[in-house]
């Protein structure tokens, strides 16, 4: 902080704007610095979002060479909504004809439920339920719900008591007794199988849920058929229906890669830059390593043979512009072109993609030696955080410097004033003496 002065005691003169403009001349080099700086730190910015859509890119690549990707599949279809099917394994492929005659259901009885003045019982599936004296209908269905060893599951109906068994099929039961209970044996249905044919071939099942019927399929059956429903499982295979969306992932992290570092190497300096926004401007204009990285990945994918997956810049045509995405390298994706291949070779598409000789096998190399943690870009990026770092001590280093200068500065003036103020003092001394003998005279 700089002291505090009185300025032109003795001299007149405004010593405080001079030492002011003075410091300004003085602070030139700590402006240069601070705004070099901005710069290193714009550049460690921009090399870092780049690095971080190169990651992205390297994601997509890894993600379209998984084994799990291109591991054989199946899938279980059914033409009905009255029975679904889901793998439970490898089943064999081909079609299925399933009808479904009757559904499993669990045993159910009602009760009249009279209400007891003094504490009772009452025997649920070999159970035994207490009931507080003066219980009613909802407390009974409580305490019977709370004891889940009955095997049954209780709700009150119409006022009556109805009890289902909590399991399905003809061996499924509902035994109750008590001195409150009435059971209206209209009203008892009992448990019965599920039963179907699988082609032709009777079947039956105390679930509707039937497990082994085809082997490696659970069918689920909801409702009956009003005639045979097809269930297909189809030959082992690539989920091509996952492998689309990955290739779109891919194309997708590409582009936003190569439209920022077009974007940073393209970006001129301003001269004589006003701001530090301005003087951060173009801090990897014409970059030869970035520049070098987009001839690499354009040359990689340009041959590849990404057109026979439906992957390419875009056909040419008379409206092509400096913007158009063949000029700039940019990748376009024609999914249909993918779903053909995939389902007339997907060996030869896992080849395209992963093999060898694939596009993911040659592009990858590239971003990882760009993104790997210790060379290429994360390399540049430690070394301007470091200079970084080096700046700011410098500026620390420059700043302790100019205050103590603009400290002298201040001490300097301070005692030129006061010799000054001193000799005017002794001028109009010796003025006054002159004057004194000039008057004996």
């Amino acid at each position: 902080m700089s002291p505090i002065t009185i300025s032109g005691l003795g001299s007149t003169l405004d010593t405080e704007s001079i030492i002011e403009n003075l410091m300004k001349v003085e602070r030139l080099p700590a402006a240069r610095l601070e705004e070099k700086q901005g710069q290193v730190k714009a550049r460690e910015t921009a090399l870092q979002g780049i690095l971080n859509k190169l990651n992205e890119v390297g994601s997509a690549l890894q993600a379209l060479r998984s084994p799990t990707l291109w591991a054989d599949t199946q899938t279980a279809t059914s033409s009905s909504t009255a029975v679904t099917a889901e793998l439970a394994g490898g089943a064999g492929p081909g079609g299925y004809q399933v009808e479904v005659t009757q559904l499993a259901r669990g045993a159910q009885r009602t009760y009249e439920f009279a209400k007891s003045e003094a504490a009772s019982q009452l025997t649920i599936g070999g159970q035994t339920i207490e009931l507080k004296a003066g219980a009613t209908l909802a407390d009974a269905v409580a305490a019977i719900n709370s004891n889940h060893e009955t095997g049954v599951s209780a709700v009150a109906a119409g006022g009556k008591l109805v009890l289902s068994a909590r399991t399905t099929g003809e061996a499924s039961t509902v035994t109750a007794s008590g001195a409150g209970l009435t059971e209206e044996a209209a009203k008892a249905r009992a448990g019965q199988d599920t039963l179907y044919s699988i082609d032709g071939v009777a079947g039956q099942s105390s679930s509707n849920v039937i497990a082994e019927a085809i082997p490696g399929v659970t069918l689920t059956v909801s409702a009956l058929t009003a005639g045979p429903a097809t269930v297909a499982v189809s030959e082992p295979a690539p989920d091509t229906k996952s492998i689309a969306p990955k290739i779109k992932t891919f194309v997708s992290a590409y582009n936003a890669a190569v439209e920022l570092i077009e974007a940073k190497v393209g970006e001129e300096t301003v001269r004589e830059p006003k701001t530090q926004e301005e003087a951060n401007k173009g801090v990897l204009f014409g970059d030869g390593s970035l520049n070098s990285l987009l001839a690499g990945m354009r040359q990689t994918l340009s041959e590849s043979g990404l057109g026979e997956l439906g992957v390419s810049t875009g056909a040419p045509s008379a409206s092509v512009t400096a913007e158009s995405a063949s000029v700039r390298g940019l990748l376009t994706f024609d999914e249909s072109k993918l779903t053909a291949l995939l389902k007339e070779d997907p060996v030869g598409a896992k080849e395209a993609i992963s093999g060898a000789s694939g596009f993911v096998t040659e592009l990858e190399p590239l971003v990882e030696a760009a993104t790997k943690p210790g060379g290429g870009i994360s390399e540049r990026i430690s070394a301007a955080t470091k200079e970084a770092s080096t700046l700011r001590e410098q500026m620390t280093k420059l700043e302790e410097r100019l205050t103590l200068r603009e400290e002298r500065l201040h001490a300097q003036f301070s005692a030129m004033e006061v010799a000054l103020a001193k000799s005017k003092s002794e001028q109009e001394w010796l003025a006054g003496q002159l004057a004194g003998l000039s008057n004996k005279d």
